[in-house]
């Protein structure tokens, strides 16, 4: 899925949120945005957003002389997300739907949501797109199961989404996450609590997305002989929506209006796609 302009906007207001988020000085900040305005002057419409940030986050690092610029944030999600009450998952559509909904803890959004507002509001909406049905019809003779992770925070409801999955399936689950820090994606570091319910797979790519160019051939060879993939969030799903064959389950929230005209339904639908 490549860019359109609306991205462009988002890209450079990324640039403005961490200047805000490190409390750089006026002059670093302009640094920021210049840089940022460069990469974007510097690339044709045919890459996807996940490619253009990786860009502008290596150039961001270079510029602060930090090698994860939003380290706060993703520590202030994952206290938030460990704070949820888990209690109200009782099977495996509530899971599915926490999982969905704890996808707005996106630090790259182009709109941000409050996470326990969320919950309050959507827990008892239906997905706007639901193929679970399918899914667990597939589940029942499923042996391996990949989940590409997305953001930090999100993971503990991924987590929270394996465990229900492994109480009723005899399933082995592989968890993707980035080879390295970008944005607030999920990297090994982050992954101590899954460790128990899933084999957590390092896949070398350094966008915020499955990216094949990028992904290593251990991870690549585990994607196309899984029995099920889940694709999580954003920008995992500009990443792979179109670029493969095999069946995937985009599970995400919608959070901007690129996504919404691409996935056809209004921001904050939720969404479970087998495409």
């Amino acid at each position: 899925m490549n860019i359109k302009p609306d991205c462009i906007v988002c890209l450079m207001n990324q640039g403005l949120k961490v200047s805000r988020l490190l409390q750089l000085d006026d002059r670093q900040s302009k640094e920021v945005l210049d840089a940022t305005a460069k990469i974007v002057l510097e690339h044709d419409m045919d890459v996807t957003p996940p490619q253009i940030a990786d860009v502008i986050y290596r150039s961001i690092s270079e510029i602060t002389g930090l090698d994860d610029p939003v380290a706060v944030s993703k520590m202030e999600a994952t206290k938030l997300a460990l704070s949820v009450d888990k209690q109200m998952i009782k099977n495996i559509d509530d899971a599915i739907k926490f999982s969905v909904i704890g996808n707005v803890i996106d630090f790259g959004a182009q709109e941000q949501f409050d996470l326990n507002e969320m919950i309050a509001a959507y827990f008892d909406h239906p997905l706007a797109i639901d193929d679970s049905e399918v899914f667990r019809e597939e589940l029942e003779n499923a042996k391996e199961i990949v989940i590409i992770g997305d953001n930090v925070g999100e993971h503990i409801f991924d987590q929270w989404l394996i465990e229900k999955i492994k109480e009723r399936y005899d399933v082995h689950v592989y968890y993707f996450v980035r080879g390295i820090p970008i944005i607030n994606d999920v990297t090994l570091d982050d992954t101590e609590t899954l460790k128990p319910y899933a084999t957590v797979i390092d896949t070398g790519v350094t966008t915020p997305g499955y990216d094949f160019s990028l992904a290593s051939k251990a991870s690549l060879e585990i994607f196309e002989k899984a029995d099920i993939v889940i694709s999580k969030g954003m920008g995992n799903f500009e990443s792979l929506y179109g670029e493969t064959q095999r069946s995937i389950y985009y599970l995400f929230m919608v959070k901007c209006s690129v996504v919404a005209a691409e996935i056809g339904q209004p921001v904050k639908s939720m969404i479970f796609k087998r495409g």
